[in-house]
């Protein structure tokens, strides 16, 4: 191993004597690979090297030298964590190849960008910065459109359609999701389309369009019920009866809730969840039946003044509820 950096380093000094630039090249190139080995894992070092296969092309107008030294540098500084910077080199090995009309270098520069794009906009709506977020992810849709990657292109739609949604603006979050589900479709992701239904439903309940919502949710359960995700079907129960029951239709909220609970129960049985999912699912089954209680007695108050007052005279529970 320690030959093989040597080997490398002699040939590319004699090849600088010799005026043989492509051989320096090609020197620091295998350099910076061996550097970046699992074996050495030493990519700092192979930085350094890259930046002297950029220096060199840069020296000698080799525009393909160069498009590949700035391809490179920016998957190491990727690897490194250091998204911002590997950014700048796979922009300037899009530039190039659109100056110079390299198609496959086009299409190659623009893969790299959407997973760079798309791994800093994570970390930008991890802070909170939806803004940036925001306007990292359109960058990931551009480039996932450029590299003609279909899959790419629906995931970047989704990421700015739950952005949207994260910074309250709900009403620019809908086109994305729209577009994330007819992708999904397009490629038959049964899974994403479940993805794409329960983030367009959160979407019309934060504008409070709960007809919307509703439709939404029970796409996403009939989904997640084909797929047999226990998870995302107690989900979009959870939800359906938290709606039911801000619009009192309390019967169709115990019906939901209940569903949920069992469900629940079925996840923690399977050792997916704890008993906390199970408890909390008991607590909304118990306030959804409590409010369709309520509205019963609502309803006799409103409507049977005698059963009220045979209550009042008797307590008689069962006159409530007949």
């Amino acid at each position: 191993t320690g030959d093989t950096e040597g080997e490398n380093l002699t040939k590319a000094e004699e090849a600088r004597r010799k005026g043989d630039t492509p051989n320096v090249y090609n020197s620091y190139s295998n350099l910076a690979l061996y550097f970046q080995s699992n074996e050495v894992n030493d990519p700092k070092t192979g930085v350094y090297f890259y930046e002297k296969c950029l220096e060199i092309s840069k020296l000698t107008g080799d525009t393909e030298g160069e498009m590949s030294a700035n391809h490179s540098l920016g998957c190491v500084h990727q690897v490194m964590g250091e998204a911002k910077t590997a950014i700048e080199f796979h922009e300037r090995h899009m530039e190039l190849a659109r100056q110079h009309e390299v198609y496959r270098e086009m299409e190659s520069a623009a893969k790299e960008l959407v997973r760079c794009y798309r791994e800093y906009a994570e970390e930008k709506e991890a802070g909170e910065d939806y803004n940036s977020a925001v306007e990292f992810y359109s960058k990931a849709l551009e480039a996932s459109r450029a590299s003609r990657d279909r899959a790419a292109e629906g995931a970047a739609c989704y990421r700015l359609g739950k952005t949207y949604i994260e910074a309250q603006q709900a009403t620019k979050a809908v086109n994305f999701l729209h577009e994330y589900e007819r992708i999904t479709k397009d490629l038959d992701d049964l899974q994403g389309r479940g993805a794409a239904c329960a983030a367009l439903a959160a979407a019309y309940q934060t504008i409070d369009d709960d007809d919307k919502s509703v439709s939404y949710l029970k796409d996403f359960l009939a989904i997640s019920e084909k797929t047999e995700n226990l998870v995302a079907q107690g989900e979009a129960c959870c939800a359906l009866g938290v709606i039911y029951n801000k619009k009192g239709a309390y019967a169709m909220s115990v019906e939901y809730f209940e569903k949920n609970f069992d469900i629940a129960r079925s996840v923690v049985s399977s050792g997916v969840g704890d008993n906390a999912l199970v408890d909390a699912s008991r607590v909304y089954l118990g306030m959804a039946r409590g409010n369709k209680m309520l509205g019963k007695y609502m309803m006799k108050i409103q409507f049977d003044v005698n059963s009220l007052l045979k209550w009042k005279n008797k307590k008689d529970l069962s006159a409530m509820e007949e």
